[in-house]
């Protein structure tokens, strides 16, 4: 973790770049559906089920990153549901598969990202009853699932068998110039719900996330790219990753931490030395060298899928 506040808008570029999902086109086994959340507001979620009358033995809850959709899961989802494994992901409040478009972009209050993962889990759980669930969260979906366990129901608590944080968002770089940055501070607190367009305040912010996608060409043309944020979400991402050891150290369930080594935005070193801060008693990480930010999606994908199944397995 940095010693001082990271710099917003570079860093949040990045997440922006490193999340979006670049295969956009849902699997044919992949079953969508709506639910309700605490406060009644319906979102839609994708979901990957064992083939017949196999009763899932596991269920999974991913929680997708900034400007991505349930869909960054569908290899996962087809991997694991092969496995006797329910696969559920919702798509994030706030985020551009939320069907009240006036939120897109916006959050005020990271809460309700808590207290939907919470309501979430609330009704996987009710579809498979008796079976253990974990929870997958990438990137800043990663800080969601962190954040939001001590929000959970005790029934839920209690449920979950392990979290998995794949590409955890735990360092912020730094890059503004000191008086752009002042500036945009200053801007947070007089009017924290103007939305900015994070391209033209950061530059040219080009980076890859998967070895073999032109990422900027695809990113403009999935239906869920949310081009403009506020300044308060911008500001509520950046105390999330700030905070994530803090919040993950309270956590005492089995955690996976799966990262790659060419990642241009949390670097190796950084999610190490968030790893060795984690008080969990059952913990393992794996470094995925030659992958960028979008494992599920890179060269390693194979061996990614295989260790999160067989983490699981044992642990269930």
């Amino acid at each position: 973790m940095l010693s001082k506040p990271s710099t917003i808008i570079v860093g949040i570029v990045a997440l922006l770049l490193f999340s979006t999902d670049i295969y956009s086109a849902p699997a044919a086994d992949n079953q969508p559906g709506k639910w309700s959340s605490f406060d009644g507001e319906e979102f839609p979620y994708s979901s990957w089920l064992p083939a017949g009358e196999v009763k899932p033995k596991v269920v999974v809850v991913c929680v997708h990153g900034l400007s991505g959709a349930a869909s960054d899961f569908e290899q996962l989802g087809k991997r694991l549901s092969g496995q006797g494994m329910a696969v559920y992901a919702h798509e994030l409040r706030g985020q551009g598969n939320d069907p009240e478009r006036k939120r897109i972009g916006d959050l005020r209050s990271p809460d309700r990202w808590f207290k939907d993962l919470d309501s979430f889990i609330g009704m996987a759980r009710g579809r498979h009853e008796g079976a253990p669930v974990f929870l997958y969260g990438e990137s800043l979906g990663a800080l969601i699932v962190m954040h939001g366990f001590a929000g959970l129901s005790e029934l839920n608590r209690s449920a979950v068998g392990g979290l998995i944080y794949a590409s955890p968002v735990v360092a912020l770089p730094e890059g503004l110039p000191p008086v752009k940055e002042f500036f945009v501070r200053v801007a947070m607190k007089i009017c924290p719900g103007l939305k900015v367009s994070l391209f033209q305040i950061a530059g040219d912010q080009a980076a890859k996330v998967a070895g073999d996608s032109d990422h900027w060409e695809q990113m403009l043309k999935t239906k869920h790219y949310v081009p403009r944020f506020t300044l308060r979400f911008l500001g509520t991402v950046e105390k999330m990753a700030r905070d994530s050891a803090a919040a993950a150290r309270s956590i005492d369930k089995p955690v996976l931490v799966v990262y790659p080594g060419m990642d241009l935005f949390t670097k190796p070193a950084q999610v190490e030395h968030f790893f060795k801060q984690l008080e969990s008693s059952d913990k393992t990480k794996r470094l995925f060298a030659g992958s960028y930010h979008l494992l599920a999606f890179d060269k390693e994908r194979e061996q990614l899928f295989k260790l999160v199944r067989e983490w699981i397995g044992k642990r269930s």
